[in-house]
């Protein structure tokens, strides 16, 4: 029951990131102390997201390492996105388990969001179990969705579930690159969109984004 339970919560955060990546009115936030402890807020997760730069070098001129969720995370992130706006959330992101960290574009049409959810996962060998039943539900919801890649791999010394999928969206299809973990005894789920003509470019720039994924 638990990981039935545990699904359908990563499901609703799926639907709400694959929901319209239309651009919104609202500015993306700059990246102050205030919106960004705003943006950081979940239960049980980190309160502030400091976005400390890391030393992890890369060699592409448009990512730069950050370290996220009180440095408990290390990831690249595109140079120029900004924390998303709580009022931009709200509309990109209309339910209440909306992710705790979003970082966007200036148009707030590629997104990268975390969420440290409240699943239990006590250490990351579960998360090759937890696979399949999420992939078959995320299938049952998004029955016209293609899908690229379903998998468990090692990134860093941890496991990490990996979905690369096309799901409808309010005016595209949504390119969803999903990568989940275990963190402090819990899921840690990070979501990578972009819309379908956006995804010839950054389908590669959101590999890489994964391959630097270091979690505490």
């Amino acid at each position: 029951m638990k990981k039935l339970v545990s699904v359908a919560l990563l499901l609703s955060m799926l639907a709400v990131s694959a929901c319209s990546n239309k651009p919104a009115d609202t500015k993306p936030a700059e990246q102050n102390a205030a919106q960004t402890t705003e943006a950081a807020k979940t239960t049980e997760a980190p309160k502030t997201d400091s976005a400390t730069p890391a030393p992890t070098a890369t060699t592409n001129d448009k990512l730069e390492a950050k370290k996220v969720l009180n440095d408990k995370v290390e990831i690249l992130i595109p140079k120029g996105f900004t924390v998303m706006s709580e009022e931009m959330a709200k509309v990109k992101y209309p339910m209440e388990n909306r992710p705790s960290l979003i970082y966007t574009d200036e148009k707030g049409s590629i997104n990268i969001a975390f969420s440290h959810t409240e699943t239990p996962v006590l250490e990351d060998s579960i998360i090759k179990d937890m696979k399949d039943p999420m992939k078959q539900a995320f299938s049952n919801l998004y029955k016209d969705a293609t899908w690229y890649r379903d998998e468990v791999i090692q990134i860093n010394g941890k496991n990490v579930g990996v979905f690369e999928l096309l799901t409808p969206g309010a005016d595209t299809k949504i390119y969803n690159l999903i990568f989940f973990t275990e963190l402090d005894g819990k899921m840690l789920m990070t979501t990578f969109n972009c819309t379908e003509a956006q995804m010839e470019e950054w389908k590669p720039l959101a590999q890489e984004i994964l391959m630097s994924y270091k979690v505490q």
